[in-house]
């Protein structure tokens, strides 16, 4: 295949540009934040489960408090419905029966509250462990938001980089010949590599110093003849001032 010096050159600038749009997307998968978030995932999940489990003690405990409140009222309406009785009877033995009865309910109203006091004092230290296990968990949601909002703004830069690069690698392949491009993204699907320089005697295709025959064969080799790497198969580009 024929092409000038000048449509060769411009492969290598071609290639600088896609090789800069493979390390920008490399760059995009390969953010260090996100090797940061996924580590986060054990630390986010041992937080949670320990503020789970912080919550439901303490709401076990509320709603046993809710419980002996109920009954302590319960048992204060009996005690001034048989004290209301008590006062109104004129029975003898319904006034005993009505004293009987407020004596147990005064030891039961006693044992409810006493179990209601320690239950409050446990659902104190239950709710300071709940505040830190919430202040914890919320730490590490503020920590993972931080680093999530990181990995946009990388993102966005990169995609910024990533558009403009496109943009000036579609502009200059409108300046090459057609069948010079197809056989250069040919080339590059295949091997991965489309074009490098011929820098003295090393092919920067495969970074391999070609043999005193192969430099002598490629040398021979009109200008505007392409020529390939013996090792890669890409396209070399011979420039002057590197053959000088």
């Amino acid at each position: 295949m024929k092409a000038s010096p000048r449509q060769q050159r411009l492969l290598l600038d071609l290639q600088a540009l896609d090789n800069s749009l493979a390390r920008l997307k490399k760059r995009r998968v390969q953010l260090p934040q996100r090797a940061e978030l996924a580590g986060m995932q054990g630390e986010l999940t041992a937080a949670k489960e320990v503020f789970m489990a912080a919550q439901r003690e303490l709401d076990t405990q509320n709603a046993d408090i809710e419980r002996l409140e109920s009954d302590i009222d319960v048992v204060r309406q009996r005690i001034q419905r048989d004290n209301e009785l008590s006062a109104a009877s004129q029975s003898a033995k319904e006034a005993q029966a009505l004293q009987t009865e407020l004596e147990t309910l005064a030891r039961r109203q006693s044992a409810l509250e006493d179990r209601e006091l320690e239950l409050m004092e446990a659902n104190e230290l239950s709710q300071s462990v709940y505040d830190a296990a919430s202040a914890a968990l919320a730490s590490v949601d503020q920590r993972r938001a931080d680093i999530q909002n990181a990995i946009a703004e990388a993102e966005a830069a990169i995609d910024r980089e990533l558009a403009e690069t496109t943009r000036d690698r579609a502009g200059l392949a409108a300046e090459l010949q057609r069948d010079l491009l197809e056989h250069y993204e040919t080339l590059r699907a295949r091997i991965g590599i489309g074009a490098a320089r011929l820098r003295g005697k090393i092919s920067e295709a495969s970074n391999m110093e070609l043999a005193p025959a192969e430099l002598t064969d490629i040398l021979a080799v009109a200008p505007d003849e392409l020529v390939h790497c013996p090792q890669s198969g890409a396209i070399l580009v011979r420039v002057e001032d590197d053959a000088a």
